[in-house]
């Protein structure tokens, strides 16, 4: 199986940011981590073990990248406003870098699915939600979608452009809505008995529902793997799907 790590000088962040790549062909999914910034992270749970039989037949390629939640929301040592910016220019990073990274990578633009579980899950339905046009689907995995969460008590309007259960009921533009109501593969997926992530999963789902979103909420019984890493657990059951 094919395993390389890249380091992309990011003018975002001004720094360098790693992405591991998994795979040659297939469907191409951008991944984030579930805890805090380590591309490594879906290795040491075993998700990549896991789905190797996919990567080596070329069903799916995957793209791990290292993100920037520690000098954002997770940085206790600096202002919330700075967090918030520290977050768009993340956006940024993501948009323009990584995305010409991967289509580098296949040799000319390819659709990406957007995954991720815990805050990588937030990351991946709200990149997606926020930029349907260049992905065409995401996996949500114990996931929030309520950037306060993160934020706390503040808010401001970055905030709310990162925040789904805020600005997509709010969501009127037709350009924006054709490319979300015509595709098919956003996965929203929580760990029966874990309330707070079923909720999430459900309020934004009545939300997608509402602006007739297709989408899919997967409550999964993780007890049946009582050994195994729960958000591999997860991720796994919705790769072999093969969207």
């Amino acid at each position: 199986m094919r395993r390389e790590v890249y380091k992309i000088p990011s003018s975002f962040t001004n720094k360098d940011m790693e992405i591991i790549v998994y795979g040659h062909f297939g469907i191409n999914f951008l991944m984030f981590p579930i805890t805090d910034d380590d591309p490594y992270e879906y290795e040491k749970i075993g998700l990549i073990e896991a789905i190797e039989p996919l990567i080596e037949k070329g069903h799916i390629k995957l793209f791990s990248i290292q993100t920037n939640n520690l000098d954002s929301w997770l940085n206790e040592n600096i202002p919330y406003e700075e967090r918030s910016n520290q977050h768009y220019l993340f956006n940024q990073f993501l948009v323009n870098e990584v995305k010409q990274f991967i289509y580098d990578d296949n040799g000319s633009p390819v659709p990406i699915v957007t995954c991720g579980a815990g805050i990588g899950g937030y990351h991946s339905v709200n990149s997606y939600l926020r930029r349907p046009d260049i992905f065409i689907g995401s996996i949500g995995a114990n996931a929030f979608y309520d950037i306060q969460w993160l934020s706390k008590n503040y808010y401001d309007e970055n905030c709310y452009y990162n925040s789904p259960i805020h600005y997509l009921p709010n969501l009127e533009d037709n350009y924006w809505l054709s490319f979300l109501q015509s595709q098919k593969h956003l996965y929203l997926i929580a760990e029966q008995g874990n309330l707070k992530m079923i909720n999430q999963a459900n309020r934004l789902g009545e939300i997608l529902q509402y602006k007739k979103i297709e989408h899919h909420i997967k409550i999964i019984d993780c007890s049946i793997y009582p050994n195994d890493n729960v958000n591999k657990t997860m991720l796994t059951s919705v790769f072999k799907l093969r969207i």
